[in-house]
């Protein structure tokens, strides 16, 4: 599972949407004073989710064959915070990995046993309330982005800190460009492409992987097309798993020949009533106990509550 195996051909539908991307940002800076704020808002969030969406395309080595210019696309620092290069180490270690375990999947939403055992009631509301629709769209955004940056600075490498200031500078650079230069507003920016497009990479992320100890670990959520196209079919998370160097665009045909609605059902689980099915069934309860239910010391798989 290489995660970004060079492409024998140009992928040019994904090109296509790198250039309708790129440009739809482009308007929306050039004219979005035209546009009554909420909408714009409103379009901010979905490019910026689609952004998160084209990153993770970029980085499993489409849309060429030449990785250097897969990576210097991803690499622009659209959404501020997120360095591309440590995502896309991060990511593909996520594929190699132990699904879910929470010392080898750098992506995984659960803790080990202990670090539940030692966490206070309160500490313990915040891990389970994370794990519900509201807390994820709230708490969860802004502790995503705190975990990811402070587990990447906190291992004290020196390669990685230059990866951290590089990208720092490009984003400091771009801003400076977006709000002195253009001058549009720091405030939908922010709140809409940058923090709104990774709540829209939460949603898509927010079941994707469970503790089973039988069958799949990644899930199916059903989507329509406007999020189907936002998520570029990553939706359909176990046939992605299964195949991760497959294009966007060829994974429903792959998905269908799978059986990988039947196969996840049996796992890690099927939502055939896609996100709104997905908001409903956990808007109260939470997706998942935050102790790792595979790993030694844990409780039994399907634990809810604070002891």
């Amino acid at each position: 599972m290489s995660g970004g195996r060079p492409r024998q051909t140009i992928e040019w539908p994904t090109v296509a949407l790198l250039v309708v991307f790129f440009a739809a940002w482009g308007s929306a800076l050039a004219w979005g004073d035209s546009l009554p704020w909420p909408l714009l808002v409103v379009v901010m969030v979905y490019l910026g989710g689609l952004w998160m969406s084209l990153g993770h395309e970029l980085l499993h080595g489409h849309p060429t064959r030449w990785t250097w210019l897969n990576t210097a696309v991803g690499f622009v620092p659209l959404s501020l915070w997120l360095p591309y290069t440590r995502y896309k180490t991060t990511h593909i270690q996520h594929h190699r990995s132990d699904l879910t375990d929470p010392i080898d999947d750098p992506e995984s939403l659960y803790v080990l046993p202990q670090q539940w055992q030692h966490a206070g009631v309160w500490k313990r509301r915040v891990m389970l309330a994370v794990r519900t629709a509201p807390g994820r769209f709230t708490l969860g955004v802004p502790v995503a982005v705190a975990r990811f940056v402070y587990t990447d600075l906190r291992r004290g490498d020196a390669r990685i800190r230059i990866e951290y200031l590089v990208h720092t500078v490009a984003a400091v650079a771009l801003g400076w460009w977006l709000f002195g230069v253009v001058g549009f507003s720091p405030m939908v920016y922010v709140f809409g492409f940058c923090l709104g497009g990774s709540a829209c990479t939460q949603l898509r992320s927010f079941v994707e992987h469970c503790a089973v100890a039988e069958g799949t670990r990644s899930a199916v959520v059903k989507a329509g097309p406007v999020l189907s196209l936002l998520f570029l079919n990553i939706n359909l998370h176990h046939t992605h798993h299964a195949e991760p160097d497959v294009v966007w665009y060829r994974i429903p045909a792959l998905h269908r020949a799978m059986g990988s609605d039947q196969i996840a059902a049996a796992g890690a689980g099927l939502y055939e009533g896609g996100y709104l099915e997905v908001l409903r069934r956990h808007f109260f309860h939470p997706f998942c106990q935050p102790d790792h239910p595979l790993s030694p010391g844990a409780r039994p798989y399907g634990a809810r509550g604070v002891t």
